[in-house]
């Protein structure tokens, strides 16, 4: 927005006295903030990983020795149960982990949610490594879910509340980008240990997890907490500080006091709201509905455009489809991924979230329509194989590019300061669920013991990726370089969608005109004093 004047009264009359604060938008002025979210990324890495190396311990011969059977031909297979438990017990984790993420990060905090769920990925891993039981494995599979949904939900919450407002669509472009580095090393990992013939050609791969909550336990004492959640608690004073860390280099005085202005606005506002458990039943009540119903049907975009059927089962297809080395074509696959997260860096900050949203998921449901009819056409299986492993690459470059990032940014950015956590953890919940249910549901259709229908499944995504195409384009609105503070304003005088990128936040104005101010009085109080020391100094 244009910078406004402040006036004040200077020696009887009124004048400007300073532009309204100085925000440097460049990258470098900024790199404090970079940074941190840099960091924060090291939380989502186990995420990744664990889709990358659980997708591919299915097809490791030293995986299925422990949990699998061998076929009368000689090779090694995984039965339909257990092959539904292990993929979906983790998204069924991750659900009740989303859920508490609200409850659990309004008292505790933001970065201690992130600290005790990087210890349950720890006791999860270690129990997955060293078991041989088939209930053992399960349970380890339903903790790291917890621990991933309230990892995921609170590091996101943290960057929602810290990240500057034409910088929150690049940070969580940087910070999503630890998953799909976690999911291709996860890939490339099970590729160099997918010949072991014994326990160690899956416990590597899970081994390699404990660096990073190991980390993050260790140097996020270091790290503020959110400054929005302090002042939320009535820590003015340590949200100031936590501001001004956050900002420094990027934002002057008068610009962090102008921000702080507009916390302090609607920590103000929310100050008597139910503080109790009940406060989860506001989602639903007034212009919060709105803002749940938006939140939570993009946040399940990603699950309706079918993205658990393809990074769950991908490298079960190339294997069926028998092309060559699945765990190679899976790597390839997921690193044309990367390339769309890595290109969506350049375009989030010229280009809207809504019209990279709808990018992705035109894309990625136009893949899925292509990669049916490939399979239901009479096509030679070779070229159906290669033409399966194309398809997956664009999808997973179309759902990196427009899905992946930005559904977990509009989740956290359109609700109440009150209410973030626990619309986020809704909305990823419910997420959680639908892939949950492709997860249990897929091997039904693709499993060659039941229907059978392989890829074609691809049909059933088509209509779904549809209907998720039709509610961003028609309900999500464009809050490109809004504030949080300016967002809140917006939906609670309901302002149309259309609107939202043109309306004047008039107590926000007002907010910031008060900052300035503020420390308009504080420079003439320091001016003031240095008189009085120069006078009784003569």
């Amino acid at each position: 927005m244009p910078p406004a004047q402040v006036t004040d009264v200077i020696d009887g009359e009124e004048r400007a006295v300073m532009d309204i604060g100085v925000r440097k938008t460049g990258l470098w002025a900024n790199r404090r903030i970079l940074l941190v979210t840099l960091y924060l990324g090291i939380s989502l890495f186990e995420y990744g990983f664990d889709k990358g190396a659980i997708a591919g311990f299915q097809a490791m011969p030293g995986f299925l020795m422990e949990f699998g059977y061998q076929t009368p031909s000689g090779k090694w297979a995984i039965m339909r149960t257990p092959q539904q438990i292990i993929s979906s017990f983790m998204i069924l984790g991750a659900f009740v982990g989303s859920l508490l993420t609200g409850p659990i990060g309004s008292r505790i905090g933001r970065r201690h949610l992130i600290m005790l769920s990087s210890g349950l990925i720890i006791i999860s891993i270690v129990i997955m490594a060293q078991t041989t039981s088939f209930g053992a494995l399960y349970f380890s599979r339903f903790l790291c879910g917890v621990a991933n949904g309230l990892l995921l939900n609170s590091t996101l919450v943290y960057l929602q509340e810290s990240a500057p407002p034409h910088l929150r669509g690049l940070c969580f472009g940087l910070v999503t980008s630890w998953i799909a580095i976690g999911t291709t090393i996860g890939f490339v990992i099970n590729e160099r240990t997918a010949d072991m013939h014994s326990r160690l050609a899956y416990q590597i791969p899970l081994y390699i997890c404990f660096p990073a909550p190991v980390i993050l336990i260790l140097t996020l004492p270091f790290l503020p907490e959110s400054p929005r959640w302090l002042i939320n608690h009535g820590k003015a004073e340590q949200a100031l500080r936590s501001l001004r860390f956050l900002r420094k280099g990027a934002y002057d005085e008068v610009a962090v006091q102008q921000e702080f202005e507009e916390m302090k606005l609607v920590a103000a506002r929310e100050a008597e709201s139910e503080k109790s458990w009940r406060l989860a039943l506001e989602l639903f009540r007034g212009d919060n509905l709105r803002r749940t119903i938006i939140c939570v049907g993009v946040g399940t975009a990603n699950a309706g455009v079918g993205a658990m059927f393809i990074l769950a089962f991908g490298t079960y297809f190339f294997s069926v489809a028998e092309i060559g080395d699945p765990f190679m074509w899976t790597i390839i696959s997921n690193c044309v991924g990367l390339a769309g997260l890595i290109t969506t860096w350049f375009v989030v900050t010229r280009v809207g979230r809504r019209s990279i949203i709808l990018a992705g998921c035109i894309i990625c449901t136009g893949c899925m329509i292509i990669m049916a009819v490939i399979y239901t056409a009479d096509v030679p299986k070779h070229n159906a194989g290669i033409g399966l492993i194309t398809v997956v690459s664009i999808y997973l470059f179309g759902f990196n590019f427009g899905l992946e990032p930005y559904v977990y940014l509009v989740a956290g950015e359109l609700p109440a300061q009150n209410l973030r956590g626990y619309t986020m953890g809704l909305a990823a919940a419910v997420s959680f669920t639908f892939g949950w249910l492709t997860a249990f549901t897929t091997p039904y259709f693709i499993n060659p013991t039941e229907l059978n229908w392989g890829p074609k499944y691809g049909y059933i995504w088509f209509g779904a990726g549809l209907a998720v195409t039709a509610f961003v384009y028609f309900l999500l609105p464009e809050v490109r370089g809004r504030t949080l503070e300016e967002i809140d304003e917006m939906f609670r005088n309901k302002v149309p969608i259309k609107d939202f990128q043109t309306y004047v936040c008039v107590e926000v104005e007002q907010a910031r005109e008060r900052g300035a101010l503020n420390v308009r009085a504080m420079e003439k109080l320091g001016d003031e004093k240095v008189e009085e020391v120069r006078v009784e100094g003569a």
